[in-house]
């Protein structure tokens, strides 16, 4: 009997990117067994696109979710949906992400997919500038930093991975119950790296390289061009103040992710929240809220203060707020 396969994409306002995915989705030369969108909150018409497509595709289910629980808490919500209703494989991917027709078709025929010790799979994902983007995969130091594999690995059938995004990541149902669902509460950001580090203490995870995925997010953290000035330099180093709830999220979330995996650090996780603020002192916008919030994460990391999370529109009032208090000052030369 043919495995069933059960795609879980969580989606926020990004109606357009969002069609693409179902409509891949939908193409696949392998078909899935049901489509799960689960819907953080979204007002930019994407709830009531999936209305329609749902009323046209029976195996198109939607989750709604009437605030943004992000992409940690997306794709906890999707999994625990699915797994209850038994499927054997849960593929699970962002609305910036498009596999191609037959992205799934690979992954099932793969020999890797016939393994039993084998507990997730994933394929290789290209940027819209063709080009792979290593840091979906890779291993880990001792100290749990993430190397990217290199292009060699990419020429293989499949390689074994310690880690893998959710850009893709297809999980067998025996790792779930074993491993249980991702920490909803990272809310975005590294929450798939510690989830797949869970599911490589039980078995194998393996890149099927033949099996591609297109990631839109515009941005390749591969690219190896180098500023061709001193202002150039500057400019690729800023920390915008704008940016910093995620940044400052994706940092609590790596050092809780080494310290349930490696033990507890705690003069190391303040030496990288120290790196952070001081990097942010020299190249970004010189906020007070900029430091508390770092400060704030930093005792979350460590276990001082329960998770709570700082939500994007929050921290869009609050820099309104400090706009209308005190200037921001740069610190890109001119």
């Amino acid at each position: 009997m043919s495995p069933r396969v059960a795609a879980i994409v969580v989606s926020y306002n990004r109606r357009a990117l969002l069609q693409e995915c179902v409509e891949a989705l939908l193409a696949q030369t392998r078909p899935v067994d049901t489509i799960y969108v689960v819907d953080n909150g979204s007002n930019d018409g994407s709830r009531e696109y999936l209305a329609s497509v749902a009323a046209q595709h029976a195996k198109v289910s939607v989750v709604l979710s009437e605030s943004n629980i992000g992409g940690a808490g997306g794709f906890a919500k999707g999994i625990t949906t699915a797994f209850a209703k038994g499927f054997d494989w849960y593929w699970l991917m962002d609305d910036d992400a498009e596999p191609m027709p037959d992205a799934l078709e690979k992954l099932m025929v793969s020999e890797d997919a016939a393994r039993a010790d084998v507990v997730a799979l994933c394929g290789s994902v290209w940027g819209i500038d063709r080009r792979v983007q290593f840091w979906h995969q890779g291993a880990f130091d001792e100290r749990m930093r993430l190397i990217a594999p290199t292009p060699e690995y990419h020429k293989a059938a499949s390689f074994k991975t310690d880690y893998m995004s959710f850009v893709g990541a297809c999980i067998r149902h025996e790792a779930i119950q074993r491993v249980g669902f991702p920490a909803h509460e990272y809310f975005v950001w590294n929450d798939d790296v510690e989830y797949t580090a869970r599911l490589s203490r039980i078995g194998e995870l393996r890149c099927v390289t033949s099996s591609h995925m297109t990631h839109k997010d515009g941005e390749n953290r591969d690219a190896t061009d180098r500023p061709r000035s001193l202002h150039d330099w500057f400019e690729s180093r800023r920390m915008p103040a704008a940016t910093q709830w995620k940044h400052a999220c994706g940092l609590r979330n790596y050092v809780d992710m080494v310290f349930r995996h490696r033990g507890r650090a705690p003069l190391w996780a303040a030496s990288l929240f120290a790196k952070r603020l001081a990097r942010v002192l020299l190249f970004g916008d010189r906020r007070f809220s900029v430091i508390m919030l770092y400060v704030r994460y930093f005792q979350q990391a460590v276990g001082q203060r329960k998770f709570d999370t700082v939500r994007p529109t929050d921290w869009k009032r609050t820099l309104a707020k400090s706009d209308r208090t005190q200037p921001a000052a740069s610190g890109v030369p001119r």
